[in-house]
């Protein structure tokens, strides 16, 4: 039923014709950085020693013999992403970051029904290479261009929210999308979220005036007086919407789990996290559930369920989550009781927010969190 709606309203009026969308369109474009150079550190160059594990790409760099680079797009914490002049995307994998999880998946996704129509709601590798650098050798995955994230679609509108007809063909496209992921390809995202949510781009025509401009004028940049090195401004920006087709995509898949049996790690953003999660108990496909029914909210009221103020604590979030929604289940209570016992072998694999190292996933949260009445813990 899900995957028909979708079908229909893609064919009855594309995401753009809505009026309500349209006329919310942000109309300048925003204005390109003319400078040649950076005068201060930028993108990469502030993860301090790590910048040595990012490949220092610069414009006009052929990868893989194939793929003659225009300009950054973006960069993370485990990557940075640039335009190829045959219009392809090419996220490049710094060194310190174990890929195989992410591209093991994609090819899991990729694979699992090429005939389903809800695959082309996912966002998947195309090709998968290698590129050398003066450190070591760092994988790359190819992708077909998107225009940006939800995130930055989000900011086009007033207020940022989406207007009910188009959230609804937003979560139509984005729920075909998850149930493929969860029965056909039995893998949990785990970080759902509008920055994991990409828009493709309405024309190629769009594209290739975009690669023209940058391949046409100098990429402002920073140089480091230490070694010479430049790190490039990302030019992210099409500027103002010009089509009527943008069709959401899920992408994002470095933190994705198969599903199989039941997991216990930490996962999630803050807010965005699952009460199983929380309390150190183990989960499953429902934390996407879960993840899924507060970006709806976020959508549509632009802001979060349950408000950050200042640092992050569980006990308060849960606090909050009992507010708004009474007391939890018994059972999630005996479950939280339950796995205060279970004790890793090795500790968890990295600390938790308060630097301390954990071998209970209870504790790396702040548990306990209940007594053995089901009566909420002081902190």
């Amino acid at each position: 039923m899900i995957k028909q709606h979708v079908r229909a309203s893609l064919q009855r009026r594309p995401l753009l014709r809505h009026k309500r969308w349209s006329a919310s369109m942000a109309n300048v474009m925003d204005k390109p950085i003319e400078e040649e150079r950076l005068d201060k550190p930028i993108e990469e160059e502030l993860c301090g020693h790590r910048l040595k594990w990012y490949h220092p790409t610069r414009p006009g760099d052929v990868l893989d013999g194939r793929f003659k680079t225009i300009c950054k797009l973006g960069f993370g914490g485990g990557s940075t992403i640039w335009l190829a002049e045959n219009l392809k995307y090419i996220k490049i994998a710094t060194l310190d970051i174990n890929t195989t999880r992410e591209t093991m998946i994609s090819r899991v996704i990729a694979e699992a029904d090429p005939s389903d129509e809800a695959l082309s709601f996912i966002r998947t590798p195309i090709y998968e290479l290698e590129v050398v650098g003066p450190e070591g050798t760092h994988p790359c995955l190819v992708y077909t261009p998107m225009r940006e994230t939800l995130f930055k679609l989000r900011r086009r509108f007033r207020r940022q929210r989406l207007a009910p007809p188009l959230f609804k063909f937003v979560m139509h496209c984005v729920l075909s999308g998850l149930d493929y992921l969860h029965s056909k390809c039995r893998v949990i995202h785990t970080d759902i979220k509008d920055e994991n949510i990409m828009v493709t781009i309405e024309r190629e025509a769009l594209l290739n005036s975009f690669a023209r401009y940058q391949k046409n004028n100098p990429q402002p940049g920073h140089v480091r007086k230490e070694d010479g090195r430049t790190t490039y401004y990302s030019q992210g920006n099409f500027g103002p919407l010009r089509g009527s087709r943008l069709v959401p995509k899920l992408s994002d898949f470095d933190l994705a789990f198969n599903g199989g049996p039941a997991h216990m790690s930490p996962i999630q953003s803050n807010f965005f996290r699952a009460p199983e999660v929380m309390l150190g108990g183990s989960w499953s496909y429902s934390v996407d559930i879960w993840n899924l029914g507060l970006l709806m909210w976020d959508l549509l009221e632009d802001r979060t369920l349950c408000p950050e103020r200042g640092q992050y604590d569980t006990h308060v979030h849960l606090a909050q989550l009992v507010t708004l929604l009474g007391e939890p289940p018994d059972e999630l209570i005996k479950r939280e009781r339950k796995y205060r016992k279970y004790i890793f072998r090795e500790p968890i694999s990295f600390t938790n927010s308060l630097g301390k190292s954990c071998n209970i996933m209870n504790e790396f949260w702040g548990g306990p969190f209940f007594d053995d009445n089901g009566n909420k813990s002081p902190k």
